[in-house]
């Protein structure tokens, strides 16, 4: 605790061996390994019992050991947190590029489509025209989220729940030709645990992925409340609700495996997942929701 070696004789009859696997032991001697003040462990050295205490010698070649083991370890930290650190710097400079430069001519190219559509051109090319605006801002959404990414950083606490719906839902954009609208009820961060984040997290990816290959959806809205009452499951619940403008679930048929799948989810958390019309009887509202 303070620092210094301790050096043991006679484990069986010394006091400060109170238990332990010490005690079994023959001479032995516990080294501190500690870098710049900072205590980073302990290096414990024993002999059979019976043997022969560890010389003058010993102790002072063990000791040096021990001050070149704590040295190893702090150049070792040292070394990976330069590595880290360039690391992040390149992420950093990665999106500013992206942000400042490739952002910026999209946009450039995206009004110069705008401009060409102004000029009445014949419907097949108006329709070209209109196609390629709506990649160049789905390009711009991956972008943008691939700047947020960047950066995150990678050794950080688990990203919050708000942060990886707006990840899947940017991400989505790509698929579903828009970027889904996203709103958030109640302190979803703080009353949500890991175990249901990630479930929820799968469950939204699992449900744009329904509306970009089935729905034919030109609107998706993603909600997410936290303590969203419900008789269900009352006062502590954690709701997902995904609803768009599509064509909605065909009358007589039952649940795809994709709803078969939010399904399983949902129940092995003790809550449930419907999917059935949305607003007004039009497209498909896709509910999920668990005990927080």
């Amino acid at each position: 605790m303070d620092g210094d070696p301790v050096f043991i004789d006679d484990p069986a009859a010394d006091p400060r061996l109170v238990t332990g696997p010490g005690r079994d032991q023959g001479p032995s001697m516990l080294l501190p390994l500690a870098g710049d003040g900072t205590p980073l462990g302990a290096l414990s050295l024993a002999r059979p019992p019976g043997a022969a205490p560890y010389t003058v010698p010993e102790r002072a070649l063990a000791t040096q050991f021990a001050q070149q083991a704590a040295l190893a370890v702090v150049v070792g930290r040292a070394r990976h947190d330069r590595e880290q650190l360039a690391v992040l710097e390149d992420r950093d400079r990665i999106a500013r590029d992206l942000h400042d430069l490739v952002i910026q001519r999209l946009f450039a190219v995206g009004m110069t489509l705008e401009s060409a559509r102004r000029a009445d051109p014949p419907d097949a090319v108006r329709d070209r025209i209109d196609t390629a605006t709506r990649e160049l801002d789905a390009t711009i959404q991956e972008i943008r989220t691939a700047i947020f990414a960047l950066q995150q950083q990678p050794d950080e606490a688990p990203t919050s729940l708000r942060t990886r719906v707006l990840r899947e839902t940017g991400a989505a954009a790509g698929t579903l030709g828009f970027t889904p609208s996203v709103s958030f009820t109640g302190p979803v961060d703080a009353l949500t645990g890991e175990s249901v984040a990630r479930d929820l997290v799968a469950a939204l990816r699992e449900a744009l992925s329904n509306a970009a290959r089935h729905a034919r959806a030109s609107r998706v809205e993603v909600t997410v409340e936290a303590a969203a009452g419900d008789q269900d499951h009352g006062a502590g619940a954690v709701r997902l609700t995904v609803t768009d403008d599509g064509v909605g679930i065909p009358p007589g048929q039952t649940r795809s495996s994709g709803l078969r799948n939010l399904a399983r989810r949902a129940e092995a958390l003790g809550g449930s997942a419907e999917a059935g019309p949305g607003p007004g009887g039009t497209g498909t509202r896709v509910t999920w929701h668990v005990p927080r």
